[in-house]
């Protein structure tokens, strides 16, 4: 609590089943009774402690060769009795109220969309009433019929009763920044707007027990960055600003910019990014050395794709554009100004 911290991703309690998962360090054992009871207590420590643990990675996630794919084939009996049973302690003895669900599938169906996993078991049988979230940029796919994974599958997960999709780009759910099916499954029926409010209202709950519910500050939901002009011209050409401008990426020197009329404007960025989605590049994006905000990706697979960042203060005047490349690898194309009415 002191850290400010509203939910540990953790603990992690699959079983150890392989002596090669590169994940066992974090896991606590190969028994799901000892894993359980060790879990339930963690739970409870952090949740006396002012935070909340995510129970993960539920489930079936025990090895280390293709594990964000590899299908865990078992019978019913083992699930329950070995793979879920720590899960099931931690649960109804830790009273955990998140969970994370695993990059794998189970008999064919994708964690992060089995209903029967997250709704049939975790939700009506244990009696859960938590959130649960996807592992970072899960796959989905059919409840029903199964079917290719997509990591835009929304709808499918959604009617899964998975919560949260972890994760997207900053302003990412307003812009759609992946691509998700969400509205077009509601528009074709495949989603209904009820199953949208279950999950909303599961968010709400698990909000309202969070540190973040009850601290006492004034909550700004979009920050809004404010810079103070250079008080003299700057050496160099100028580009101005008025309404809308995108700006090349600077090149080892600033870019001048002149906003003739100060006011707010909303600051975006086009970028791309060699390699797959688990490949992380970030470059913060300053003004007059303040940070405006950080343009980042996974890799795009070499497609451009558009970013927003924050709302930017700007007064009348001179102001310096510069890069900093926090990871390295981000191609940007533009620097975008719109002025915000």
């Amino acid at each position: 609590m002191r850290n400010e911290i509203d939910t540990l991703l953790g603990p992690g309690m699959n079983l150890r089943r392989n002596p090669l998962n590169g994940r066992n360090f974090e896991y606590f054992s190969e028994d799901p009774l000892i894993t359980g009871v060790f879990a339930a207590a963690c739970a409870r420590g952090i949740r006396r402690g002012g935070s909340t643990a995510t129970l993960k990675h539920f489930a079936g996630n025990n090895q280390e060769t293709f594990r964000t794919k590899v299908d865990a084939v078992m019978s019913e009996r083992a699930l329950r009795e070995l793979y879920l049973k720590g899960f099931e302690i931690a649960v109804k003895e830790g009273g955990a109220n998140s969970v994370m669900t695993a990059y794998n599938p189970l008999n064919g169906y994708w964690t992060a969309s089995n209903y029967d996993l997250t709704t049939t078991i975790l939700r009506k049988e244990w009696k859960f009433e938590g959130i649960v979230m996807t592992d970072w940029w899960a796959t989905m796919n059919d409840a029903v019929h199964g079917g290719e994974p997509s990591r835009t599958n929304t709808g499918a997960m959604v009617r899964a009763q998975n919560d949260l999709y972890m994760v997207v780009p900053n302003y990412g759910a307003e812009t759609n920044a992946m691509g998700d099916n969400t509205l077009e499954c509601l528009a074709e029926g495949r989603l209904t707007r009820g199953e949208l409010q279950r999950s909303a209202v599961n968010i709400c709950r698990f909000l309202m027990q969070a540190p973040a519910f009850f601290r006492k500050q004034d909550i700004q939901l979009e920050p809004l960055v404010a810079v103070t002009p250079v008080p003299d011209k700057p050496e160099g050409s100028v580009t101005e600003i008025a309404d809308d401008a995108r700006i090349a990426p600077p090149a080892g020197v600033p870019v001048i910019l002149h906003v003739r009329e100060g006011g707010t404007f909303r600051v975006s960025g086009r970028i791309r990014a060699e390699g797959m989605y688990v490949a992380q590049r970030s470059t913060n994006v300053l003004l007059n050395g303040t940070r405006l905000g950080t343009l980042q990706a996974n890799g795009t697979q070499g497609k451009w794709v558009e970013r927003k960042m924050a709302k930017a203060e700007l007064a009348a005047g001179y102001y310096e554009l510069t890069l900093e490349h926090i990871k390295p690898g981000l191609d940007i194309d533009w620097v975008g100004f719109s002025r915000v009415r």
